[in-house]
């Protein structure tokens, strides 16, 4: 049987330090990366201190960008 259990948590982190390594490419935008934070939110995906750190990190980001 296949687990279809999603790590969304990882998914995002990944999306995330992309950006954070300073990568020349990236495979999702940050507007995707907001996104997917409030829907894995919303749907309990992800636990509230998550879905903060996830946010903070984004929000620094974006604040460099």
């Amino acid at each position: 049987m296949l687990n279809t259990s999603k790590d969304y948590y990882a998914e995002i982190d990944n999306a995330i330090q992309s950006y954070g390594n300073h990568k020349s490419w990236h495979d999702k935008t940050t507007l995707w990366i907001c996104d997917r934070i409030t829907w894995a939110w919303k749907w309990k995906k992800i636990t509230e201190s998550q879905m903060e750190e996830l946010a903070e990190r984004i929000t620094k980001i974006l604040e460099e960008m």
